[in-house]
């Protein structure tokens, strides 16, 4: 009887430990992102911020704002992310017109002449440059980030993100897709299909990365799968993943 009563009291223990763990970790990691990209953003004008308010505390800069940061200096809490996100705001207003358009073109012109940066900022805005249409709401296939692609050495599929499209020596049209590893996806692998060769996905980018990132545990609701696309001469292959509708 006390060997019963100490298992069920172990167990008691266990599951109310596993069950404040399954809590506390995804508000502890949301926590963290959030805490990263605060300072991520903030970090720009802080400098700027702190130099304000140690130059200006009591006259111009009220004594309720200031706060004392864990290095003993000065600051206003929040006033850099502010900052930051208001002069992102006034650089989108200023190359919005012909102006500022020319500006920046001149400014790259001076930056494709500086040595290493000539070389990082060209692929840095090419990067940047092609996140603008992934995710765009036309029926272009092209423009559907979301595929699945048929995995080397496999029969069944692999969820990928399209990142561009080009043609090769011989005209044909071939895609680039993204193939992350789970549960990271900051890493993974680069593939180059023909563009005929991907099935599309009706998954949106989100749904994609919480099945990414859960390793498979969150299944997007409401999607039935398709027959296979694919046919294999070798193995019987494996039924087309959910969300797929048709070749991209």
């Amino acid at each position: 009887m006390k060997e019963k009563s100490g298992v069920k009291s172990f167990a008691w223990w266990r599951n109310t430990f596993l069950a404040g763990l399954f809590v506390v970790v995804p508000v502890g990691i949301t926590y963290w992102v959030l805490r990263f990209l605060y300072y991520a953003i903030a970090g720009f004008t802080e400098p700027l911020v702190r130099s304000l308010v140690s130059q200006h505390r009591g006259e111009w800069v009220p004594e309720w704002m200031v706060a004392t940061t864990g290095q003993g200096e000065l600051t206003i809490p929040g006033a850099a992310l502010v900052c930051t996100l208001l002069l992102v705001l006034l650089v989108g207003l200023l190359v919005a017109n012909v102006f500022g358009k020319r500006l920046v073109a001149s400014i790259e012109k001076i930056i494709e002449r500086v040595p290493l940066v000539n070389v990082i900022y060209p692929v840095t805005k090419q990067v940047v440059d092609s996140l603008k249409t992934i995710g765009a709401t036309n029926e272009d296939l092209s423009n559907k980030p979301v595929v699945y692609v048929k995995y080397p050495g496999v029969t069944g599929y692999a969820l990928g993100f399209q990142t561009g499209r080009f043609k090769d020596a011989d005209g044909k049209d071939m895609a680039a897709v993204f193939v992350p590893t789970a549960p990271n996806p900051l890493t993974g692998f680069v593939f180059v299909f023909e563009a005929g060769a991907l099935l599309r996905s009706n998954l949106t980018m989100e749904e994609a990365w919480k099945l990414v990132v859960s390793a498979g545990l969150i299944v997007p609701p409401g999607i039935v799968p398709a027959p296979s696309a694919y046919k294999s001469t070798t193995a019987t292959p494996a039924p087309a993943p959910a969300g797929t509708t048709q070749r991209a």
